[in-house]
């Protein structure tokens, strides 16, 4: 009887190959997961920042605003700020807009723009719901009795 000989091809993997791919594979599952949570952080920060600068910009104040002597501190500045979550919950995530009407000639000396006469400043803010600590995104207005300039 003839003994066949094992050709190299059909060999199978060696040690030293289930090796490397023990040591390889997961080092590349770990950057796959890393970029994953990061493009999704990304997002949702992105879309966080939309979600403001919608509840900033539909301010009524600003589309009111040149009409010079009706825009106060105490008007309602609640536009359409709840937006669903793309979560599987249903919720709903709510902005609270903060709107200060302040006469330019009320604001502090250092101020740039104090010395604009018969004017307002109008300072819209918006906060992260459930971030206190995150800075809140700002507009700053300033109403003339001939217009709005944004600042």
């Amino acid at each position: 009887m003839r003994r066949s000989k094992v050709r190299p091809a059909e060999r199978g993997f060696t040690i030293v190959e289930l090796l490397i791919a023990c040591v390889v594979f997961p080092i590349i599952v770990a950057g796959v997961s890393v970029a994953a949570t990061s493009l999704s952080n990304i997002y949702r920060k992105a879309r966080q920042l939309n979600e403001i600068y919608e509840v900033i910009s539909a301010c009524p104040e600003v589309d009111r605003a040149l009409e010079f002597d009706s825009v106060s501190s105490s008007a309602n500045c609640y536009p359409n700020n709840s937006f669903k979550t793309e979560d599987s919950s249903n919720g709903t995530i709510s902005y609270t807009p903060t709107l200060t009407v302040t006469k330019t000639s009320s604001l502090s000396a250092s101020d740039p723009l104090q010395t604009v006469y018969d004017s307002k400043v109008i300072d819209i803010s918006v906060g992260y719901p459930g971030n206190a600590s995150a800075a809140p995104i700002k507009l700053r207005l300033l109403i003339t009795r001939n217009g709005i300039g944004q600042l």
